[in-house]
């Protein structure tokens, strides 16, 4: 016997870090599983905000545990006399892979993040040493389905999955927790063995429509999907197909008229139209096969373009403007959209057909509210992260808090921030500018107000009381409130009065 049966729950646990979403709760049980009483807990869900020293010493001890094991198991086929089952090997591969994924996980990042645009890997010649090593035994090769070039484009797509999951979807609720594991699952569908055998190459072919209220980052998560695709490594050279930056091809469909539309989407020949001087490629034709073309407000686009963009979902096959020639379309569609596709497709605004061959995998994105959820300290994560980008890191370090405070002062902690991220960067901006901000009145302030409502717990007393003390914030004077809100000033002050 190779392996023992004692030793069997471990190997389990551990092959099975390779197929689990991380982005899950089960993640964390196979943590505790592998590494028992000294396991360090970190919180309810893992994001780059707090993969803290707990977390970080918890992927760094399951490393060590996994190359011991592979590294001990591997020692066992130098002897002659041993002879590997079906089981033993089944249990063995998936150690062996978690070992070499966290072995080249640092080198492969750096350079993935040092220059996104080079396709140039030559670690991997010293990673097919390590393959070799660990799949073979003296005089006899192991059978397996993981072949070298397919595990080190896996290893490298799982890298890019978890950088920009982590870098695009901040905070640490469970509602963020679960966006992430969604957004981790159109990348790499629910079963990863399965996208292992065949649907690593097939899921171009399944559109994803992205879901959500203006504001919540819709193009974020297009991107860090579109961005995080297998692409295809070439051993003989040691390159990737593509730079993984090429793989995002944005198009904002209001943005431009009709026939300047289709023209980008689709291409056209010289004369096509007034202004058409020369022969164009359009993103449709430029796509490769490990590309996206994200379809940024996709209820907008009127029926003419629905009808083309249908016929490029059910076959693959589109034509130029001006041309008669079909060409084919490798790469995979992600749409987004704030509007209801499925009432419009009641009122027929929309296209039933199309709306169905666009929602076979849908992610909906979440309010700022609910990642927030009225805690300054989640609030404190997406300041600091969007003021980074004006003042740097070391700068953003010390305003965030001091934005935070005044966010809590004068909107008060659960203010619901109506245009979700786009409008906390706003304030952001304008904390830094002018070291205030006023909220502008939202569009369609009935139908906000009765979803808060509608949600938030409180009773009418408690609703009042909460309104009156956002408007004191802001005003700091009982006279002003009072006038703000309709009521009495005395009314104002002895409610406020009660509070404190």
């Amino acid at each position: 016997m190779w392996i023992s049966e004692s030793e069997k729950p471990l190997l389990t646990a551990i092959g099975n870090l390779n197929f689990t979403n991380p982005f899950t709760p089960e993640r964390l049980e196979l943590e505790k599983t592998i590494l028992g009483p000294a396991c360090r807990s970190y919180g309810r869900v893992w994001n780059m905000h707090s993969a803290t020293a707990s977390a970080q010493s918890n992927v760094e001890r399951i490393k060590e545990i996994s190359e011991q094991t592979a590294c001990r198991l591997r020692k066992r086929l130098d002897c002659p006399t041993v002879l590997p089952t079906e089981e033993e090997r089944d249990l063995y591969e998936p150690v062996v892979l978690y070992h070499l994924f966290e072995k080249y996980r640092g080198a492969m990042s750096e350079r993935m993040l040092a220059d996104p645009e080079e396709t140039a890997y030559p670690v991997y010649r010293k990673f097919l040493e390590d393959y070799h090593y660990f799949m073979n035994r003296p005089g006899r090769t192991l059978p397996s389905i993981y072949t070298p070039e397919k595990t080190f484009a896996m290893y490298f797509q799982i890298h890019r999955a978890f950088y920009h999951i982590f870098d695009f979807i901040a905070g640490s609720t469970l509602e963020a927790g679960a966006l992430r594991a969604a957004i981790w699952q159109s990348i790499f569908s629910s079963d990863i063995r399965r996208y292992h055998r065949v649907l690593y190459r097939r899921m171009n072919s399944i559109t994803t429509l992205i879901t959500g209220e203006s504001g919540t980052g819709k193009e974020l998560v297009a991107r860090a999907i579109a961005l995080s695709g297998y692409i295809p490594f070439h051993a003989e050279n040691c390159r990737f197909e593509a730079a993984y930056p090429a793989c995002f091809k944005p198009v904002q469909l209001s943005a431009m008229p009709q026939t300047m539309l289709e023209s980008e989407l689709f291409g056209h020949r010289k004369g096509a139209y007034t202004g058409a001087l020369s022969d164009r490629t359009g993103y449709l034709e430029e796509c490769p096969f490990c590309g996206s073309v994200f379809l940024d407000e996709i209820g907008e686009i009127n029926a003419e373009t629905q009808v083309k963009l249908l016929r490029v979902l059910q076959t693959r096959r589109f034509q130029r403007l001006g041309d008669s020639s079909e060409r084919a379309f490798q790469g995979k569609v992600i749409a987004a959209t704030n509007r209801d596709l499925h009432q419009a497709c009641a009122e027929g605004a929309f296209r039933s057909d199309l709306y169905y061959r666009l929602c076979a995998d849908t992610v909906t994105t979440v309010p700022l509210r609910n990642l927030i959820h009225g805690e300054s300290g989640e609030l404190l994560h997406f300041v600091r992260t969007l003021s980074e980008r004006i003042l740097g890191r070391e700068e953003s370090e010390l305003f965030a808090p001091e934005a935070v405070q005044w966010i809590c002062d004068h909107l008060g902690a659960e203010y619901p921030w109506p245009g979700n991220v786009r409008e906390l960067e706003q304030c952001v901006r304008n904390l830094i500018i002018r070291g205030s901000y006023r909220p502008a009145e939202p569009p369609g302030k009935e139908k906000l107000l009765e979803t808060l409502l509608g949600n938030c717990g409180l009773t009418a007393e408690e609703l009042l009381t909460r309104y009156l003390t956002v408007l004191y914030a802001q005003e700091k004077s009982y006279v002003r409130t009072a006038e703000r809100a309709g009521l009495d000033r005395r009314t104002v002050r002895a409610r406020l009065t009660r509070q404190a």
